[in-house]
């Protein structure tokens, strides 16, 4: 999905020797002025061969992607603001993560759901007031997120 943070995130992995493609996906349902923004960012971030803007719904992406096999290391998940909808995003998401893949969120008052998928799985959590994290190593291995 897409986020502010793409562009920041291609930077990092740029500067770290990382070879990445960013696919965000999503159709700026906040507004014009946020994708004038998210696009700003992208042009001072200097990642506009890293990053690729698909404007279509979440959830008609991420069925497809996952039609496609298409998956990815890191996934950050622009999840729905209640407890149904990020259950169903965060299930639909973690299909396309690959093993000892990483998934992450704004914790927008959704922690609960994120924390029960993660335990329903057996995957590791952590969150703060901020952000939340799922490793998709499940919980009683030896490597730790954070």
């Amino acid at each position: 999905p897409t986020t502010i943070n793409s562009p920041l995130i291609a930077n990092l992995t740029g500067r770290l020797g990382l070879k990445t493609q960013i696919l965000c996906l999503g159709d700026f349902h906040e507004g014009p002025e946020y994708n004038d923004l998210f696009m700003q960012n992208v042009v001072s971030e200097n990642a506009s061969e890293s990053i690729l803007h698909v404007p279509i719904s979440t959830t008609s992406s991420l069925a497809k992607l996952c039609e496609w096999g298409i998956m990815g290391d890191l996934i950050e998940v622009d999840i729905g603001r209640d407890s149904h909808s990020a259950w169903s995003d965060i299930n639909r998401a973690y299909k396309l993560l690959r093993p000892g893949g990483v998934m992450f969120g704004h914790n927008n008052g959704v922690g609960p759901a994120v924390e029960l998928f993660a335990q329903v799985n057996k995957y590791q959590f952590k969150a703060d007031a901020e952000h939340w994290m799922i490793n998709s190593v499940s919980a009683g291995s030896d490597i730790l997120i954070g």
